[in-house]
């Protein structure tokens, strides 16, 4: 073997390295956990970090499913206002008089109607999702205010409230919140299914290059209607464990909250154009956001200054990529000759 083809393969080798965001992502993890543990002591207890979870595990859960989207080349700004509009829909349909059980039903039904919407206006009518969902951002968070204004729902029954709380898994004194529980659950379900299935096989081959992907016979229509269903479905359940977490429904629950979600996804490596990104590195990139947002609560950062960070790092989490790509290529052209 030559000496320029081990430099190659050297040059290859350390890139890949580099190029592994979740390597990337889990190093800021360590530094953003560091600086929050020298800013307050609080982060060194393990029940004040597990109550900051269940603040921010809603957006984890849809962050998921948008890394699914995203992969394919879509993308979804509706979620946070699907999180409102199914609270409100079952809240409303509560106090109508149906029992909590059923109305459930029909608020998380009536998620899967709104991405099926969503899909079909992508799908059938050729319409830019980045439109289609800047539209349905304001259209389900407007019925929400439709239905109740600028009042609030609450008294909802006992064994619905703080749904969080329930001691499904408890170490000792450490109560470990019921929606961390799920998160993780639903992080290696979406794994296995992404990473190990022709189904996420499929999905990147959307996102990289769709015409190729039809004329490999994969149904791309098929995919990316379910994917905006199921995005829109967990978006419900996020509205839901939110509505119990707070015991109320109002129509400006989640307001700005798709910024944040995006935000994990990118952070975790998964490229806005579509093809690459990974749930790994979406899991560790939300919890990079729970740990940096709970930082900044706890030094009285202002809510506009908080917003402010979070635009920069969504900004970085797109700048990096690309800055680290262009660098590797480089090495490597300059190994080539």
């Amino acid at each position: 073997m030559s000496k320029s083809t081990v430099e190659i393969k050297k040059a290859s080798i350390s890139g890949n390295i580099i190029k592994q965001r979740e390597f990337i992502t889990f190093i800021l993890l360590i530094v953003v956990l560091a600086v929050s543990l020298v800013s307050s002591k609080n982060f060194a207890d393990i029940n004040y970090i597990l109550k900051a979870t269940s603040r921010y595990m809603e957006y984890g859960i849809i962050a998921l499913i948008m890394t699914f989207i995203i992969i394919a080349g879509q993308i979804d700004l509706s979620v946070a206002s699907c999180m409102t509009c199914v609270a409100t829909i079952t809240a409303v349909t509560f106090r109508a008089g149906i029992p909590m059980g059923l109305a459930l039903v029909f608020g998380l039904a009536s998620g899967f109607v709104l991405g099926l919407i969503n899909g079909s206006l992508v799908v059938y009518a050729n319409l830019p999702p980045l439109i289609v969902t800047i539209g349905t951002m304001a259209l389900y968070r407007g019925i929400s205010q439709i239905f109740i204004g600028d009042k609030s729902i609450s008294k909802f029954p006992d064994w619905f409230n703080n749904i969080e709380k329930l001691p499904l898994l408890k170490f000792g004194n450490t109560l470990v919140p019921v929606t961390l529980v799920f998160f993780i659950i639903l992080a290696v379900f979406s794994f296995l299914l992404l990473h190990r299935t022709g189904l996420g096989r499929n999905i990147f081959a959307i996102g990289t290059n769709k015409t190729a992907a039809i004329f490999s016979g994969v149904n791309t229509r098929k995919i990316i209607l379910l994917l905006f269903a199921f995005s829109s479905f967990l978006a419900g359940i996020a509205g839901i464990l939110m509505m119990s977490r707070l015991l109320v429904a109002r129509f400006d629950m989640a307001l700005g909250g798709e910024l944040e979600i995006i935000t994990m996804v990118l952070l975790g490596g998964t490229n806005i154009n579509g093809g690459k990104g990974s749930i790994l590195g979406t899991f560790l990139a939300v919890f990079i956001i729970i740990i940096l947002k709970t930082g900044l609560m706890v030094a009285s950062v202002k809510a506009q200054d908080q917003m402010f960070i979070m635009g920069a790092l969504l900004l970085l989490s797109i700048i990096i990529p690309n800055i680290i790509a262009i660098i590797n290529e480089k090495r490597l052209n300059k190994v080539k000759t």
